[in-house]
């Protein structure tokens, strides 16, 4: 009885209006960037953000009849979701209202758990993909060797800590990029999994959370050596926020993507029933 509830829930779900408001709200955004409107109250990110949130938040509400039997992995994604805009929101009132130094703020905090709660939807997902442990602590490790042989170099022999900032600006700055790269490393063999496996296709979502995972990882490594550097003019001051939304963008893309997958595959099950009962 379930299913045929969370059945009729995903069917009532219009992606074409998802994708027009997601497209709306993605389109003011960029415009705000570009037109530099409201860029100190950090907008643009908000919306971005913002909208994808909503989004997920739809859907959870609409898959399932009730929060306590909504999926894990769709919840954590949608926690990840929440903890970034409450980031982004904190930042643009810290750095635009109050124009205090935003970085580190509490808004960082947001930003960490909102990580923590995405390593959680991989951790969950992989109850689908089935990758082996093996696999999965050979790649953390091989990957864990790269990051101490980066950390090694920036640290004792470019001495990057006797330039400016904090010791919390230090660790920040390693700790943002390594995530997003870790984020990409578990999407991409997610992927690779998927395609093994063929599980209606889903597997191309992948390929938008690990884009998503590398623009951050780009947008964080400008942010942070600019924040120690001073490298970035007074016009190119918010260009992380370009590669911020962009990566937003991606991965709206992608849970858009994710939620056709689910209605198709929803519908594939409800004819094999229905073929079946005949």
């Amino acid at each position: 009885m379930t299913n045929l509830i969370n059945s009729s829930l995903i069917r009532n779900l219009s992606v074409k209006s998802v994708l027009v408001f997601f497209i709306v709200i993605e389109a003011i955004s960029f415009g705000l960037y570009f037109s530099g409107t409201f860029s100190q109250y950090n907008l643009p990110n908000i919306l971005s953000s913002g909208v994808i949130a909503v989004l997920v938040l739809i859907f959870v509400s609409k898959y399932t009849s009730s929060i306590g039997n909504t999926n894990k992995s769709e919840l954590f994604f949608l926690l990840t979701l929440s903890c970034w805009f409450s980031a982004e929101i904190l930042y643009g009132y810290l750095n635009g209202y109050l124009q205090i130094d935003a970085y580190p703020s509490i808004a960082d905090v947001f930003y960490l758990f909102g990580y923590i709660f995405f390593i959680s939807f991989l951790w969950f997902m992989n109850t689908i993909y089935k990758i082996e442990l093996a696999y999965i602590l050979s790649a953390i490790v091989t990957f864990s060797l790269i990051i101490f042989y980066v950390m090694y170099i920036a640290i004792f022999v470019y001495e990057i800590y006797t330039f400016s900032g904090s010791v919390v600006d230090l660790t920040l700055l390693f700790v943002y990029p390594i995530v997003d790269l870790f984020i990409v490393l578990g999407s991409i063999m997610f992927y690779f999994r998927g395609r093994t496996i063929s599980i209606n296709k889903g597997h191309h979502f992948w390929i938008f959370i690990s884009a998503a995972g590398l623009v951050f990882f780009v947008a964080d490594v400008i942010f942070g050596f600019d924040d120690l550097f001073k490298i970035l003019t007074e016009d190119d001051i918010y260009l992380s926020d370009l590669f911020y939304n962009i990566g937003y963008l991606l991965f709206g893309i992608a849970f858009i993507v994710r939620i056709r997958y689910l209605i198709r595959s929803d519908r594939n099950n409800d004819n094999q029933y229905i073929g079946s009962k005949k």
